[in-house]
């Protein structure tokens, strides 16, 4: 068995210089020591230099599961254990452990907690520019149709960044961290970020050296199939792959189908700044789900407007709609253009209420 145990954030920090991987993707199989790691360096960061640094979570549920105790782990694991620790009001303080019960703790800012859904409340607090952004889980499994990304994700987060970091042309430049496993090419953060083909494993550039993608390559993906009840519980699965090889989801299966000549448009639905156009080919019996709309076209439903709000009239009215999409998904009668459209459109089918 491998003596290897966390991470090498140290080889990931390296090659953050200037601009250069000022976004950070870490794709790598679960239990190396990512988010562990890197928790670890922001804190060693601060005691040197007093550089902050900010939690991102996608919803305030998880912003409140994973506050709580976020300090825990370090100091059982006997890191920093002559410091003390709390969490509390979306902050996160360091003290050094006073020498008797009499002395009170000197409590000082090291940390941010903040959530997505809670970007328009967060216009609203006073941050101190913080350097480094952690945003762990934000890559979704496929699997996983109990949590979706949000309705514009990728620009909420953008806006979040601008109203806590108020970075300036020219001043001074933050990290921003995206961590989680190898998922597949329809997750919109790799969408946005311009990568559109499975990274090798190891380090890559992308947009010009802004993007830095480390898709980890296991070095202990072999003992943990052999030596653990999971792996040997998914032996034989493909599952297996994606979990202890950090290997991509293939998710170019028949769902992924062009539209015919001899489909008709049905109708489309407005979905913050995307609209689905839905065809019908009643030859095949087959429903067909694109982003182009014909000229003209009429029978456009808005499910969430451009600022992600929902209009529940809209929704109300279009109840026959959702059964309609909801039956068709059931019954396998749905196609997409293409796996990102899959992916987006399954935003739309789980809000309908497909789980």
């Amino acid at each position: 068995m491998t003596d290897r145990r966390f991470y090498d954030w140290d080889s990931t920090w390296s090659r953050q210089t200037g601009t250069n991987g000022e976004i950070c993707l870490v794709l790598g199989a679960k239990d190396i020591g990512k988010t562990f790691g890197l928790r670890l360096k922001c804190i060693d960061r601060f005691r040197k230099t007093g550089e902050l640094f900010c939690e991102i979570c996608r919803t305030n549920e998880e912003l409140k599961a994973v506050q709580r105790g976020y300090f825990d782990r370090i100091q059982s694991q006997g890191f920093h254990t002559d410091m003390m620790f709390k969490s509390e009001g979306g902050c996160g303080y360091i003290a050094r452990r006073p020498p008797d019960d009499k002395t009170k703790p000197e409590w000082r800012l090291i940390c941010y907690f903040v959530a997505l859904t809670n970007f328009q409340r967060e216009k609203k607090r006073t941050f101190d520019s913080p350097r480094r952004y952690i945003f762990d889980e934000a890559f979704i499994d496929t699997k996983d149709r109990y949590h979706r990304y949000l309705p514009d994700e990728f620009l909420i987060l953008a806006n979040l960044l601008d109203t806590i970091s108020r970075q300036q042309p020219g001043g001074d430049g933050y990290y921003l961290y995206l961590l989680g496993n190898s998922v597949d090419l329809t997750c919109p953060y790799l969408q946005a970020l311009g990568i559109k083909r499975i990274p090798p494993f190891g380090y890559s550039w992308y947009k010009g050296k802004t993007v830095l993608v480390h898709r980890v390559e296991p070095w202990d993906a072999e003992d943990r199939k052999a030596r653990t009840l999971v792996g040997r519980m998914l032996s034989g699965h493909d599952e297996s792959r994606v979990i202890f090889d950090n290997e991509f989801e293939d998710r170019t299966g028949s769902e992924i189908q062009r539209k015919t000549s001899t489909a008709r448009y049905r109708l489309a639905l407005r979905w913050g700044r995307v609209t689905f156009a839905v065809w019908v080919d009643r030859s095949l019996g087959l429903w067909f789900v694109t982003d182009q709309l014909p000229k003209g076209a009429r029978n456009v439903l808005t499910l969430a407007k451009q600022d992600s709000s929902v209009d529940y009239a809209a929704v109300r009215k279009g109840e026959g709609v959702a059964k309609l999409l909801t039956e068709l998904f059931y019954a396998g009668c749905l196609r997409y253009d293409s796996p990102a459209i899959r992916e987006a459109f399954f935003e739309v089918l789980s809000f309908l209420g497909v789980r």
